[in-house]
């Protein structure tokens, strides 16, 4: 009874402490209670979707262009499908079975070998001598290019009308290119992202973490984004572009997150980028937590250096075009500036208000866990998948600390990018930095 009278004591003082600082009513205890970031822009930015996205479906928003589509695909355009693969020994055979299997009649597959030092070219060899897929090899006495050259490799040697560049690492439906071309009945659309989901969930709670986040992130925002027609990227796992398109983006870039750059490089000239939800594709993420923050700080570095430092022109609506403009201004706003204030915010409440950080970050946790559990709830309820998906619902409860966690991930990002420290990231080899256009 001692200890519970004690308890009930400091829970007794902790709230007269709370109530205190609300009366008070000073500037700081404002600022520190009712962070504008998240009632003016968070809440608005990620809770606005979740209301009109289902009011929208009902109003038949966006449009169904399914007669469009099939129209378009009985002419069956060539496609060719580029596999970049280095080292990938473990997964190459299920990756080039899953390509064959899908049902299309008129493709070509090119896997490209970047030096690798294991099997994976013995392995893909069978297949080209059985004519099934075109193979290249990278035999240069300098080693291996780096994925923007291999994939720059594989576009010279392709003849499709369109092209699909997917990670080597990756499994697909079986109707996958119908339904990654099918928007290109439009001939203003240059870029289709596919809809990239785990391959290996359930592996660790690491890769479960991340299906729920590519559940939000990728099937459902972009969704959102495509009804806005602010769609930024078509993925580097699961990526389609109109042949002209990329030829006059000059294809890849050497650089650390090169779907990025070709993305706003199509964008940039004019080009639609469209999400195509029913466009699925298998990736294998990160099991352990070392790898998926050594992913992340390579993806957040290429976030800030793409779409900012090269490509900061895009915000010039006015020469450009205005929906990518905004989503690029309110992706800085949200990412960048919101993620550095953070960080001085968590210094001062820790300096100033320790006591009160305890309970506004507790109140927080309630507030993002509710929200993630009604965000996931949507996403898995437009998912194809979602009778197998259901179950990722019970990570609602541990998102905001995973969330939290890349939050830190990315402001030490953010941070050496801005510095310029490891600019050369080890990802790509200097000779991809030296001639992108080596091959």
């Amino acid at each position: 009874m001692e200890l519970l009278d004690r308890a009930l004591i400091f829970l007794q003082d902790y709230f007269l402490y709370v109530r205190d600082q609300f009366t008070q009513r000073t500037l700081l205890t404002w600022f520190l209670f009712f962070f504008p970031i998240v009632v003016f822009f968070e809440l608005p930015r990620y809770a606005l979707p979740l209301v009109l996205m289902p009011i929208l479906r009902l109003l038949g928003v966006p449009r169904d262009d399914s007669e469009e589509q099939e129209a378009f695909l009985r002419t069956e355009p060539l496609v060719s499908i580029i596999v970049a693969a280095r080292n990938e020994e473990e997964v190459i055979g299920d990756t080039i079975a899953s390509l064959l299997s899908i049902e299309y009649p008129n493709k070509e597959i090119i896997v490209v070998d970047d030096a690798s030092t294991d099997r994976t070219y013995e392995i893909a060899r069978p297949y080209a001598e059985n004519g099934l897929i075109k193979l290249l090899s990278n035999t240069a006495p300098s080693g291996r290019g780096g994925r923007p050259i291999a994939s720059n490799y594989g576009f010279r040697m392709s003849t499709g009308e369109f092209i699909i560049s997917v990670d080597a690492d990756t499994t697909f439906d079986r109707d996958l290119i119908q339904r990654m071309i099918g928007p290109f009945y439009d001939s203003s659309v240059g870029a289709v992202a596919g809809n990239v989901k785990v391959r290996n969930i359930g592996q660790s709670s690491w890769t479960d973490l991340q299906a729920a986040e590519y559940a939000v992130g990728i099937s459902l925002w972009k969704r959102w984004t495509n009804i806005l027609g602010s769609t930024l990227q078509a993925s580097g796992a699961c990526g389609a572009f109109r042949r002209e398109a990329l030829h006059d983006a000059g294809a890849w870039s050497a650089e650390i997150t090169e779907d990025i750059d070709v993305s706003m490089k199509v964008h940039k000239l004019g080009w639609k980028v469209r999400f195509a939800p029913d466009a699925i594709a298998l990736t294998t993420v990160p099991a352990t937590f070392r790898g998926l923050v050594r992913q992340r700080v390579n993806w957040e570095r290429g976030f800030l250096r793409l779409y900012y430092h090269k490509h900061g022109d895009a915000l010039r609506f006015w020469r450009f075009d205005f929906a990518t403009a905004y989503e690029m201004g309110m992706e800085y706003l949200m990412t960048v500036v919101f993620n550095l204030l953070y960080a001085v915010y968590i210094a001062l409440m820790v300096a100033f208000a320790f006591r009160l950080l305890t309970f506004v970050l507790i109140g927080c946790y309630v507030f993002y866990t509710a929200l993630t559990f009604v965000t996931l709830l949507l996403a898995i309820s437009m998912s194809e998948r979602r009778r197998h998906e259901w179950w990722l619902l019970q990570y609602a409860f541990v998102y905001p600390l995973y969330k939290g966690i890349l939050r830190w991930v990315r402001f030490y990002a953010l941070v050496t990018e801005t510095l310029r420290i490891n600019y050369r990231d080890p990802y790509l080899p200097e000779t991809a930095y030296d001639n992108v256009e080596r091959w």
